[in-house]
């Protein structure tokens, strides 16, 4: 399988970056992605974006995403990526053992929920998705992120996870 090699380019905001295997990623690790499919594009259209996609790398060789098919789920790594042409791994500088161990243990107490498919259809619109409101009985892919960095004691932004489409998580 090819490793972050495609035809999109994407570079980390401050630059730097390089490509690595999966034996190089850690816990709490953001995958960030895109496929071929309709669906990956229609997101990427919507959010003017090359990524459609946003999950955690739990350590153990598994990843723990929101997805349309299935809601929170905790797969492995090679399945999760089978589909995609592009995916990039974010790491945060600040990022401790503890941290990443409190990320992903959130992270795996909502697998079994619900995808929100309204959520992450207004995470785009800056006002209706602060109306509706975080609901955590089911969550999108970048909110289930955004979610987890912050109940682990890593906020990555400061705007409602519920408002943040899949680029947003690694602006």
């Amino acid at each position: 399988m090819p490793w972050l090699q495609a035809p999109i380019a994407l570079s980390p905001p401050g630059g730097g970056g390089c490509c690595i295997g999966p034996d190089a990623m850690q816990p709490a690790d953001i995958i960030v992605s895109t496929t071929r499919t309709g669906k990956s594009g229609v997101i990427r259209a919507g959010t003017d974006s090359p990524v459609s996609h946003a999950a955690l790398f739990d350590g153990g060789g598994m990843v723990i995403e929101a997805i349309g098919e299935g809601g929170v789920l905790r797969r492995g790594l090679a399945v999760a990526l089978a589909e995609d042409v592009l995916a990039v791994v974010y790491r945060s500088p600040k990022i401790t053992d503890g941290i990443a161990s409190s990320i992903v243990a959130f992270a795996a107490s909502q697998v079994g929920k619900s995808y929100d498919v309204l959520g992450a259809v207004l995470s785009v619109d800056p006002i209706l998705c602060r109306v509706v409101g975080a609901r955590t009985s089911t969550f999108f892919c970048s909110q289930l992120v955004l979610e987890s960095y912050r109940r682990g004691g890593l906020p990555l932004t400061n705007a409602p996870s519920q408002c943040v489409p899949p680029a947003g998580v690694v602006d």
